[in-house]
């Protein structure tokens, strides 16, 4: 079942710009990436211990991001065509398909723990993670030849996005959100 525009939009207009169209049983259903992580809706391209890393990763950067669905959002995002996705690395020298670039950040960073902390990453405390992550995000932070700095940047602005992305969000902020994409309330007629 394919969504159109006029339903996404229709869906978005309550409350979120991040209704994304998730595919469960055969059907589509239009959620949140919170809404789809308290779904239990099933992450398709990233393995369990991946998963718990990224949200582990984001958290740090971002409180508030894994109860967003920063997971679930990153996850969908690694489905759709490279062009239409949301995630902020399309706009950077990051190659395509973005899943093996976001497997092999998240394999960087269990290298980064290693090296630097003596420590595989999940086992790290969480000052250990709040070091590792302030070290990861200084430019040109490289495991080999990974950019281990621009993971970093992309994953932190993808957490952002879910956070505070969002009308909901704004209200976090105390500021108005003034999305000049949304329509007017009787727009379903």
């Amino acid at each position: 079942m394919e969504v159109t525009r006029r339903e996404f939009i229709k869906a978005g207009a309550g409350g979120t710009a991040l209704t994304l169209a998730f595919n469960v049983g055969g059907g589509m259903l239009l959620l949140t990436p919170e809404e789809a992580r308290a779904k239990g809706i099933a992450i398709k391209h990233l393995s369990r211990r991946q998963t718990t890393a990224l949200e582990r990763l984001a958290e740090t950067m971002v409180p508030g991001s894994v109860a967003a669905g920063v997971a679930h959002f990153i996850d969908h995002q690694l489905g759709v065509d490279p062009d239409d996705c949301m995630l902020i690395a399309k706009y950077f020298p990051v190659p395509q398909p973005f899943t093996a670039w976001y497997q092999r950040g998240l394999a960087a960073v269990d290298g980064f723990a290693a090296s630097k902390l003596n420590k595989k990453f999940a086992a790290l405390s969480a000052d250990q993670l709040h070091q590792l992550v302030g070290e990861m995000g200084r430019p040109g932070t490289k495991v080999g030849d990974f950019d281990l700095s621009l993971f970093y940047l992309c994953l932190r602005s993808d957490a952002v996005d879910v956070v505070y992305g969002t009308p909901k969000g704004f209200e976090k902020l105390d500021v108005p959100y003034m999305a000049h994409i949304m329509p007017p309330e009787d727009w379903n007629g």
